[in-house]
């Protein structure tokens, strides 16, 4: 599991939602039967980053990461011809602290995966 930052997060989850958002809506509006063979083909296409993008935010791990600080300090000593090096590293980050985003985003990923499949399938039934 690798940790995600703040940004990677924002465009994972809204290309996640937004997959989600356009089935919900898919759904709920009668779909024409119209040339159904592209449209079937459209809407496999539109939710494909969805549902690649769905099991990598479920396996991120329950970190995101704000900032990085690098510091690093030279210490030379007056008397001597001494130096010392010293270089520290801080990460902030942003804790989930309920592990069923996991579960939600593994959901996701699942319900995307049928409703290609199914689409798909009538793509593949309908004749041209």
């Amino acid at each position: 599991m690798s940790n995600l930052s703040i940004a990677e997060f924002a465009v994972y989850g809204l290309i996640c939602y937004s997959s989600l958002l356009m089935l919900i809506i898919s759904t709920v509006k009668s779909m024409p039967d119209e040339g159904s063979r592209i449209n079937t083909l459209a809407r496999c296409v539109f939710l494909l980053p969805g549902l690649i993008v769905a099991p990598v935010l479920a396996t991120s791990g329950p970190d995101i990461q704000i900032s990085t600080v690098d510091t690093s300090n030279l210490i030379k000593s007056i008397n001597t011809t001494q130096t010392w090096t010293e270089t520290t590293e801080q990460v902030h980050n942003i804790v989930l602290q309920n592990p069923v985003w996991l579960t939600v985003h593994m959901m996701i990923f699942f319900v995307l995966l049928m409703y290609i499949v199914r689409q798909l399938l009538l793509f593949m039934m309908a004749t041209p």
